[in-house]
């Protein structure tokens, strides 16, 4: 088990159920059972305790990515949720040693999840236009120790993509049928690509460019989340649930 350290980043979790996701420093954190000096938690493992200020418990663990997207990630764009992401990494095969093309970076929270999969073998080539998106994405990453994972460039795909190659693509921007034949050029015979789109216009105008390209298996899918209220005398639904978040469409590159 990891033993923690300064710059960690933890969930710190009451004894009535409420959570912070953190990192470890020189401070104290309030919460409303007491204040809890940071660097308690150093040296310990995960799943231990510290008391507060008022003697009261508080656990940390160390978050799971699906917790880092959903609670610490700063979304400066939409992401890409964990529902979806954790059905991508298993339709496109993410394995280590991976080479992948994203398009549109966004937040990073995406890029994150791949870098996480495809293992210190494995390299990302990730493209965004905004600069400002790029730099909060690269700091994430950079956070996590996968910096070397991940090449980052601010450019639109109009200007090309650089390298070739690429075993996945996954794209999530707004109009993927205006490049999809560039990324399916780069992309090596028998690979996988995702695209991520949120409604279903966006999907047929996608599907329709297919048509003409030499890719086949092509599917569309979405995936509704509903949680249950956990109480074994009263076992329900949750009132809310995360309903339609994006379309995913994948399919593979063929040699026609």
């Amino acid at each position: 088990m990891k033993i923690l350290k300064n710059g960690d980043v933890v969930c710190l979790v009451c004894e009535d159920g409420k959570k912070w996701f953190l990192k470890i420093e020189s401070r104290h954190f309030s919460t409303h059972e007491g204040i809890v000096d940071l660097q308690q938690l150093i040296g310990k493992q995960s799943g231990d305790y510290v008391l507060t200020s008022t003697n009261k418990k508080v656990y940390f663990f160390i978050p799971s990515i699906e917790e880092l997207i959903l609670h610490y990630v700063k979304r400066s764009t939409q992401i890409i949720y964990p529902k979806d992401a954790g059905y991508l990494i298993l339709k496109l095969g993410i394995k280590e040693g991976m080479n992948i093309l994203e398009i549109g970076t966004g937040s990073g929270a995406m890029t994150l999840v791949l870098a996480h999969f495809i293992g210190e073998k494995g390299k990302i080539y990730t493209y965004e236009e905004r600069p400002e998106l790029t730099k909060k994405a690269e700091n994430l990453i950079r956070e996590f120790g996968f910096g070397d994972r991940v090449s980052f460039h601010i450019k639109s795909i109009e200007q090309g993509i650089e390298e070739n190659d690429f075993d996945v693509a996954l794209i999530d921007i707004k109009e993927p049928q205006q490049y999809l034949k560039n990324i399916i050029d780069v992309l090596s015979y028998g690979g996988i690509f995702g695209i991520v789109v949120p409604t279903t216009n966006q999907v047929s105008a996608v599907i329709q460019v297919c048509e003409n390209l030499p890719v086949c298996s092509v599917e569309v899918c979405e995936i509704l989340l509903r949680k249950y209220r956990v109480n074994a005398e009263r076992l329900r639904p949750e009132d809310i649930m995360v309903g339609h978040t994006v379309y995913m469409i994948t399919g593979r590159k063929i040699n026609l």
